[in-house]
């Protein structure tokens, strides 16, 4: 099933999973979980992961992908309150995130890393902004992955969407 919203590429969330640095036992927080495809690559470090979105069949595809996560449907504003504290976390849905990201600091360790995931470069400007108000902005990259396919005989590029990236730490 195709989710509306852009995929998080796979070399993207290798990328994340770097930055990130899920050691074993961490309580990891996916935002905007999707298809569950993030929760999966950190599932291969903890077994403590949390996934939300707003999405149902989201929320079903990411439960039946991730068997040790707990997948909860609605806003996180009003379900990161009722987490236990957040030790590493992943937003690929920015939806409501200068309302979410303080509440998501209040439940942050000491120490918490925050990937964000996004395709467009005004709302990544936003999140970089936001993090710096709150103390926490580390940095921004832009990702660009290029693709090969076979073209006459030879390989040839075709270059996918960038994705920006940006990182805070608590």
């Amino acid at each position: 099933m195709k989710l509306p919203g852009t995929a998080t590429a796979e070399e993207n969330i290798h990328i994340a999973m770097g930055k990130l640095a899920i050691r074993p036992g961490d309580l990891f927080l996916d935002i905007g979980c999707g298809s569950g495809a993030v929760s999966l690559a950190a599932s291969c470090y903890t077994d403590r992961i949390y996934g939300l979105d707003r999405r149902p069949e989201a929320i079903n595809l990411s439960r039946e992908l991730v068997e040790c996560g707990k997948f909860l449907l609605g806003e996180a504003e009003e379900i990161i309150p009722r987490l236990p504290a957040v030790d590493r976390c992943f937003i690929g849905g920015t939806r409501g995130i200068d309302r979410f990201l303080p509440l998501l600091l209040e439940k942050a360790s000491p120490g918490c890393m925050i990937v964000v995931d996004l395709a467009r470069i005004g709302i990544a400007s936003k999140v970089a902004e936001l993090m710096k108000k709150e103390g926490i902005f580390r940095e921004i990259l832009q990702i660009h992955i290029n693709r090969g396919y076979d073209l006459a005989g030879d390989i040839a590029f075709k270059p996918i969407n960038p994705i920006f990236m940006v990182i805070g730490k608590c």
